[in-house]
C-alpha cells in the first residue's frame, strides 16, 4: 500500500506555500512548507482530546499545535504536523491556510461517499 497525498498549493505575499495531507489507519500527516520543494519544519504530534507534544524544532510550534487539534479532532486520530515556513508569518497566513486544510478535508470526504 502506497501513500496518497491530497495537495493544496497558494500563493501569499508572492511567497509560494504549498500544505499535503495524508490519513492512515491510525493517523494523518500534515505537513506545510514555504518554497518550491517539500521540507520537513517544526514537527507537533497530537491526540484526539487535544494533548500535543512538540517532536522536533521550535518556530510556528503554536500554529503546529493548532493545526494538529483541528486535524485531531476531525478525524479521530493521532496527527503529526510539520510547518516549515522561513519567511511568512503564521499570524498573517493562518486563516488561509486553514482554509486549504478545510478544501483538502472536504475534498476526500466527497470522494469517499458513496454513489446515489
Amino acid at each position: 500500500m502506497s501513500l496518497e497525498f491530497s495537495t493544496r498549493k497558494m500563493t501569499f505575499e508572492g511567497k509560494e506555500l504549498s500544505v499535503a495531507l495524508t490519513e492512515m489507519e491510525n493517523a494523518v500527516l500534515l505537513l506545510l512548507w514555504e518554497g518550491m520543494r517539500p521540507l520537513l519544519g517544526t514537527l507537533t504530534v497530537t491526540l484526539p482530546g487535544r494533548i500535543s507534544s512538540r517532536l522536533l524544532g521550535d518556530r510556528d510550534s503554536l500554529f503546529g499545535q493548532v493545526l494538529g487539534e483541528q486535524l485531531a479532532s476531525y478525524f479521530q486520530k493521532m496527527s503529526l504536523v510539520s510547518v516549515n515556513l522561513k519567511t511568512v508569518k503564521t499570524e498573517a497566513v493562518g486563516s488561509k491556510i486553514l482554509e486549504l486544510i478545510k478544501e483538502i478535508i472536504s475534498e476526500r470526504a466527497k470522494s469517499r461517499a458513496p454513489a446515489s
